[in-house]
């Protein structure tokens, strides 16, 4: 998604993502395992074509 957003709108939105973005970061520094990240499914015990 393309989204253009300019002045004082725009940086608005830059200072809320980032205050988002150092928060998580310091949460994780007090309670660690805090932070939680987007899980995929189940993973294939080789990958495909990986030969040694």
């Amino acid at each position: 998604m393309n989204v253009y957003v300019g002045g004082r709108a725009g940086a608005a939105v830059k200072e809320l993502t980032c205050r988002f973005g150092v928060g998580k970061i310091r949460r994780e520094a007090r309670r660690q395992g805090s932070l939680d990240w987007p899980r995929d499914g189940p993973r294939p015990a080789q990958a495909v074509g990986a030969t040694r």
